[in-house]
């Protein structure tokens, strides 16, 4: 028996990430994996980007705008040896000049010169801080001609900042002859300008193909994947569509394949960057300055224990919300449905009340959710500018005691922020990700049902004559009891027979256990003298064409609905199969003719013609089986007799069996089977069963007396 989906739904499990339920999800994606790695690679470009802007942005100021570097000059050449031999692990740049000797160092390096060995050392020489390198030339030479500065080397003069400051707002240089003097610094910042604008271009192209190449994927997988959930629900008994509402299964190939969709495309890869530029934001913050970094990073065990609480809280929020917008859909299915008798009952106001309960339901939950997410984000961004304060606090410090530079400074406040913004993106991904784990639950747990066996290898191709034996058939659709009780008949190829009985009598039952509907627990059904289980499904209801009490249209045109598809049936048989039933004369009185459309459920047609088109989709097919469940009492009467006639022709050289509502209109049968509570009680012919007097003799005398 299969299981109800919504208790499924119940005892889903509820990772955050079903890694076995992924390796099934990956299958769809394998015959596109060229286009998942590309994306990834593309994907790391993109984080690579975003890691190496703030580096340039340091660099840029610690060079070009702000100096990060200081000098000492020592007279004594044994002393600067001693210098540099006692300080190996800084890399100073040395430069000599006439019995001059430099040492050139960045701000970091100032902390690893203790302070008695930095004083003892000033005592006798000279410390320039953040200094400025100047080309030596002619130009620059003449426009400090009166002013202080150290010569390097042959090509380098070493100017302090402050100097050029002082000397600015003093007005002994103008803002023009500084900019000579710093032409190589502001050639760089161009350059740099260039390769930062390179960096943003770079990002946008890699990003566009990225987000398409994913997307090229992520579309293909479920395209597959919506093709396999749909041909596997068109493969399950009907006992499963009998305990599993449409609205839910709509909602699997709709909503829950769209969440699947939004992770692979979205929510998984932007998972993936976020902590590419988390771990490399943490990584890098370390690597230039570990103790701002430590400083920064306090308040990561608040941040960490938050987001533990926010997944803990908003799995079972979300798992609430997506049962709720399953209810939803089912009831506006099932209502959408059922319209037309919510309204010739007058029972809108009470249905759109048990809606709005099943809305207010959702919403409620929904509102939870909000809530969640409305007190977690204010939480992190407060804790983010917690982390700001500090930096303020003790980088300022830092650069006051002159240990730190102005662009390390700004590289760790612009990569706060940068570090903060994966946090709460991965907030957003999770609710992606754990509504796609969910959709994941709820699709393969529908796949994994098991559907009827249309294997092709069993007796496919075999014509079927129309032989049918019920041999000791006992069969129950659930615990409440047989509906079928040791039911035993043999009808012949050709032979033309009816089904009677009370309403629940077990007459549909038969002919939905002929055509393979349902399964069945005791005794054996032959076609032919072969066991209907070895024959293929496909066969089987190829050679049996059943025109049903309530007729079934799809959408379409009329055309469509006769032929269904079928490009071996050609219009002029299509034509030639409608005049031989009757259903051309009036098909060619609409403005449209066999191209005039159907709207669902054939709601513009009567009965008879919808039965008429019915008879007509048969015959197109041209079935061994023909099955009719007669219902024409509200039909009029030159329809009925357009109907009698296609009957009588449909019938001609085909078994068929008819479940009689009217008695009226199976006299001429071979045979009549009546049925009890699902026994046989009376076989024979009309005359036979009214001269027997039994329980087709009392049905007979309760239609016509």
């Amino acid at each position: 028996m299969h299981q109800n989906l919504s208790s499924v739904e119940d005892k889903a499990n509820g990772k955050i990430l079903d890694f076995e339920l992924m390796k099934r999800l990956v299958k769809y994606l394998k015959p596109y994996i060229k286009y998942v790695i590309i994306s990834f690679l593309l994907l790391l470009l993109v984080s690579g980007t975003v890691l190496i802007r703030p580096f340039i942005s340091k660099y840029t100021v610690d060079n070009f705008i702000v100096s990060d570097k200081n000098a000492i000059r020592f007279n004594d050449k044994e002393k600067f040896e001693n210098f540099i031999k006692n300080h190996k692990e800084i890399n100073f740049t040395k430069y000599e000049m006439e019995n001059k000797y430099y040492l050139i160092f960045s701000n970091s390096k100032m902390r690893m010169i203790k302070k008695s060995t930095l004083n003892e050392v000033l005592e006798v020489n000279k410390f320039f801080n953040k200094i400025q390198l100047i080309k030596k030339n002619n130009t620059n030479l003449e426009i400090l001609k009166d002013l202080l500065y150290e010569e390097l080397s042959d090509e380098l003069i070493l100017l302090e900042q402050k100097n050029l400051e002082k000397w600015r707002k003093e007005g002994i240089l103008s803002v023009k002859e500084i900019k000579i003097l710093r032409k190589n610094d502001i050639f760089n910042l161009k350059i740099f300008g260039l390769i930062f604008f390179g960096l943003i271009f770079i990002e946008f192209i890699a990003t566009y193909f990225q987000i398409y190449f994913i997307n090229y994927a992520s579309q293909h997988a479920m395209f597959d994947l919506r093709k396999d959930i749909f041909s596997h629900v068109s493969k399950m008994p009907l006992s499963f569509f009998d305990k599993n509402p449409v609205g839910k299964l709509v909602t699997r190939i709709t909503n829950d394949v769209r969440t699947l969709d939004e992770m692979l495309s979205n929510g998984l890869i932007s998972l993936i960057q976020q902590f590419f530029i988390l771990f490399g934001i943490i990584i890098v913050l370390l690597i230039v300055n570990w103790r701002l970094a430590l400083v920064a990073f306090s308040v990561l065990p608040f941040v960490t224990l938050l987001f533990v609480l926010f997944i803990k809280k908003t799995r079972i929020i979300y798992r609430e919300v997506r049962k709720r917008v399953a209810k939803i859909n089912t009831a506006f299915s099932e209502d959408i449905s059922g319209v037309k008798i919510i309204q010739l009952f007058n029972q809108i106001e009470r249905k759109t009340k048990k809606f709005s309960e099943i809305n207010r339901d959702y919403y409620k939950t929904s509102l939870k959710q909000l809530r969640l997410f409305a007190f977690f984000r204010p939480l992190i961004n407060s804790t983010r500018r917690i982390g700001g304060a500090l930096i303020l606090w003790y980088g300022g410090g830092q650069i006051l005691e002159n240990v730190m530079s102005f662009g390390t400074f700004i590289f760790f406040t612009s990569n706060l922020d940068m570090f903060f913004e994966p946090i709460n993106r991965l907030s957003e991904q999770f609710n992606i990700l754990q509504a796609a784990m969910s959709g994941i639950e709820r699709i393969f747990n529908l796949t994994d049902k098991k559907p009827e066996d249309y294997r092709k290898e069993k007796i496919g191709n075999t014509k079927i004559k129309g032989e049918i034996e019920f041999k000791n058939l006992t069969m129950r659709y659930n615990k409440n009891g047989d509906i079928l009780k040791n039911v035993s008949f043999k009808i012949k190829a050709g032979e033309k027979v009816a089904l009677v009985g009370h309403t629940g009598s077990g007459k549909t039952s038969i002919i939905s256990l002929l055509a393979g509907m349902y399964s069945f627990q005791k005794g054996s059904i032959k076609i032919d003298g072969k066991e209907l289980k070895d024959y293929s499904l496909e066969n089987i209801r190829r050679s049996i064409g059943i025109v049903q009490q309530d007729v079934f249209l799809f959408s379409g045109t009329i055309k469509d609905n006769i032929v269904l598809s079928n490009k071996n049936i050609s219009d002029d048989e299509m034509k030639k199969v409608a005049k031989y039933v009757n259903v051309d004369k009036f098909i060619d009185k609409l403005p449209e003719k066999y191209l005039e459309p159907v709207m669902e459920r054939g709601a513009t047609f009567s009965v008879g013609q919808r039965q008429l088109i019915a008879f007509a989709r048969v015959l197109a097919y041209n079935p061994s089986i023909f099955v009719l469940d007669e219902a024409t009492s509200n039909i009029d009467t030159d329809t009925e007799l357009l109907i009698q006639d296609a009957l009588q022709k449909l019938m001609e050289n085909r078994t068929s069996i008819i479940i009689a509502h009217r008695l009226s209109t199976i006299q001429h049968v071979d045979r009549i089977i009546v049925l009890h509570k699902g026994e046989i009680k009376e076989i024979g012919t009309h005359q036979e069963l009214l001269k027997n007097k039994g329980l087709y003799y009392d049905l007979y005398r309760l239609q016509y007396t």
